[in-house]
């Protein structure tokens, strides 16, 4: 990339090591660091200088004026633009620093990833604000340089430009025009004296410029030709008109016998020159005196008020608007009346389910009421903000699980050795069977969190759908007055899948019946062979399967069913039907992320009091990890001579389970806390001539080197190591796809001692094997 194309960034940050270390990152990113100082008034001496494209801005500086004052100057003196570096996150400071309309505001710590997309999205921004300015500067310098005259008006009709050229011919210097109506200052007739109607050309039929007599401020006369536009926002809204015309014919003073008609007073259906224009608007306008009452209203507004204009005319505006919406915004539009002052206020009318952005300019003695439907924008607005959340929720998802997992493996863990303890199952404490139980919930809890705010990778492998089916109704609680009917077909070909995840989709989709069928009822469970073409027609489908044979899971209940206008928002985040506090909304989602993440499909048919019934489609694509082709379901022997097995573990208390199960089995364990130091006890080993058999290491460390990096320098001492990667970051892709990064198989936390050993076996067992 050549220097000219990278992002130059100046550093304002008052600890030198910071922005040393800051510099070194952004370089290495690719960004041009174009300086670094550490106080504000430093900053502001440079910036001139060094031309850069964004200013990195801490907060506290060293100077007399801090980052937010730095700010301040920088924005109203050069085109840069400003991102805040900050660990500042109370209320005052955000404000503060929201009145300089940053680029972006980004907290300490922060990801690389994230510092480069601030900088790329402030960078973009910047260049099109500048691209934007340079383009209405030379459309200005074009106007001012045009031999006909330009004149510009709001939507209200009060002129805001004036040309040189249209200064000459009106009479009107642009300081007397400015804010004074259109019609008082570009005056036009026919030629038989007639006023006519300011009209913008792309709002008619005919477009050719129109032969008219202009009347200057000194009353006289002139021949022009004009034309006229609309000019809208970047969302489609009328906001003002551009007239451009030329004179035809030097000025002529007026005849006595034809005197001109007196400008008009007020809008009416024949003299108004706006009244074309707003008729032609597509979204609502009314024009309202200083009592409220309705002066004007063009054929948009009868629509969206359902009367029509002979009924709204002279009537009060609150009137016809709902007394919620006089409530939230009487006093707004009140103080924009009294002020005379321009207002914007986004308005719900509950009547229509609709959002209306309600824009106010001052008009006469009252004012002008442009409204336009937002309700897709909000809609729009509302999803992305929940996307954020879920985002969010991702985050604090997995540091969590990553925690919370770690607690959960050493009580799963203790607790299954305490029950070895126990021979005879009959001398076993119950308590310790209910503890499991509930460690067992807790650990269903995180991984549903996990799936939905991250999606959650599936760590597959080969089962029967029937047994799990099967051994799920065992252990359900089973509601009062609901009946349930399990069918399961026995000889189901066996899919590769999370089992854990299927658990969580199944009771996810029971527990939506059973509250589906409050009252009492029946639900029925299938689980069986078939193709798409079979289970699916005419249903609604979360994504298509495509064309492959599978397994089909069905929930069925005769409850109250789905209203057909809510069957397409049934997948949606935060959507229920439901009113009672334990209606998230979730449900669904969780089950439609699941279902993606093993290439299956969901579907739902419902139609309103006849019940629901909730398909899953899961195709037989062996789609399956290798660990799994080790059977770890089977009984394994260990190999006559001790194995030797190093651990990688941070968590002391998770390290000496791994110990304590590992060594019932007699296997000689050697234990590290940091990947710099298995390497070195593993290259140690083979200098030794007594190499390692496994390793089983933790993906992630916190402040040291993790299993990721550790293996990838293992790899490099022995390309064919056996090795077993484990994380409470079960949504890992490494977890998902082990084999993909060296590993030889995955053990997401928790988990008993039985399933590591188990593991360890197999995968140990795997080496004895002769290669086919």
């Amino acid at each position: 990339m050549a220097d000219r194309d990278r992002i130059r960034v100046l550093i304002v940050e008052n600890e030198g090591l910071v922005g040393c270390d800051l510099a070194a990152t952004l370089e290495r990113l690719g960004y041009m660091v174009a300086g670094l100082c550490r106080t504000g008034e430093e900053a502001l001496n440079m910036v001139g200088d060094l031309r850069p494209d964004v200013v990195l801005m801490d907060v506290h500086l060293g100077g007399k004026i801090d980052g937010i004052e730095t700010a301040k100057v920088l924005k109203k003196r050069f085109p840069v633009a400003v991102v805040y570096l900050t660990a500042c996150v109370d209320a005052e400071t955000v404000a503060r620093a929201r009145e300089t309309h940053p680029s972006g505001y980004l907290l300490k710590p922060y990801s690389e990833t994230e510092l480069s997309a601030s900088l790329e999205m402030a960078a973009v921004r910047n260049r099109e604000e500048q691209r934007r300015r340079r383009y209405e500067e030379s459309f200005f310098h074009a106007f001012q340089s045009l031999e006909d005259g330009v004149i510009g008006a709001d939507v209200a009709g009060r002129i805001l430009f004036v040309n040189p050229a249209a200064e000459r011919v009106l009479g009107w210097s642009v300081a007397e025009a400015s804010g004074r109506t259109l019609t008082e200052v570009y005056a036009i007739h026919n030629i038989e004296g007639e006023m006519m109607l300011v009209l913008p050309a792309d709002d008619k039929e005919d477009a050719m410029p129109r032969q008219l007599l202009l009347t200057t401020k000194t009353r006289e006369r002139v021949l022009i030709e004009d034309r006229v536009t609309s000019v809208h926002d970047e969302l489609g809204s009328v906001v003002g008109i551009v007239v451009l015309f030329r004179p035809l014919s030097p000025v002529e003073k007026p005849a006595v016998a034809a005197p001109l008609p007196p400008p008009p007073q007020a809008i009416s259906s024949s003299t108004a020159p706006l009244v074309d224009i707003v008729e032609s608007i597509s979204d609502p306008l009314v024009a309202l005196d200083g009592q409220w009452r309705f002066t004007y209203v063009n054929a948009s507004a009868t629509k969206l008020f359902r009367r029509d204009k002979r009924a709204l005319l002279g009537q009060s505006l609150w009137d016809v608007l709902p007394p919620s919406v006089r409530l939230s915004h009487y006093e707004a539009l009140a103080r924009a009346l009294l002020h005379r002052e321009p207002v914007t206020r986004e308005i719900y009318l509950e009547e229509f389910s609709a959002w209306h952005e309600a824009r106010t300019y001052p008009f006469a003695n009252g004012l002008l009421l442009l409204i336009k439907d937002i309700t897709t924008r909000k809609l729009e607005v509302e999803r992305n903000n929940r996307l954020d959340r879920l985002e969010s929720l991702g985050l604090l998802a997995r540091g969590f699980a990553h925690d919370f997992n770690n607690l959960l493996t050493v009580l799963l863990g203790n607790l299954a050795l305490a029950e070895m303890r126990y021979t005879n199952e009959a001398d076993r404490p119950p308590e310790i069977t209910t503890a499991k139980q509930a460690t067992l919930q807790a650990q269903d809890l995180v991984q549903q969190l996990l799936t939905f705010a991250r999606g959650g990778a599936p760590i597959k492998r080969q089962i029967s759908l029937s047994e799990l089916v099967k051994t799920f109704f065992e252990h359900h609680a089973r509601v009062p007055h609901v009946h349930y009917y399990v069918e399961v077909q026995e000889d189901l070909p066996e899919v590769a899948v999370d089992p854990n995840q299927i658990r969580r989709l199944l009771g996810n989709l029971i527990r939506n019946a059973e509250q589906a069928t409050v009252r009492g009822g029946d639900i029925y469970v299938r689980c069986e062979v078939a193709t798409e073409e079979e289970m699916f027609p005419h249903e609604t489908l979360s994504e298509s399967p495509g064309e492959f044979a599978g397994v089909t899971l069905e929930v069925r209940d005769g409850g109250e069913g789905i209203a057909s206008d809510h069957l397409s928002r049934i997948f949606e985040p935060y959507f229920s039907t439901r009113k009672s506090e334990s209606a998230t909304g979730l449900g669904l989602t969780v089950c439609e992320s699941i279902a993606k993440s093993h290439g299956g499909t969901i579907s739902v048919n419902s139609h309103k009091g006849q019940g629901t019934r909730v398909r899953f489609f899961i195709p037989v694509d062996g789609d399956a990890e290798e660990a799994d082709a080790l059977a770890l379901g089977a009984t394994f022997t260990s190999p006559s001579t001790n194995s030797r097995i190093l651990v990688l573990e941070d968590d002391h208390l998770v390290r000496a389970l791994i110990v304590r199960g590992l060594q019932t089995q007699n296997y000689e364990v050697v234990e590290t806390v940091d990947g710099n130091d298995t390497v070195r006890l593993y290259q140690q080993a083979m200098q030794d001539g007594r190499p390692f058999d496994l390793v089983v290491l933790d993906l992630s460390i916190p402040n040291g080197m993790g299993g990721l990096r550790t293996m990838e320098k293992l790899r490099a001492l022995e390309p064919n190591i056996l090795a077993i990667v484990s994380s409470g970051y079960s949504d890992d892709p490494v977890m998902a796809q082990p084999v993909a990064y060296g590993f030889t198989a995955a053990l997401p936390k928790p988990y008993e001692p039985v399933e590591l050993i188990r593991l360890v076996k197999s995968v140990l067992v795997s080496r004895m094997r002769p290669e086919v």
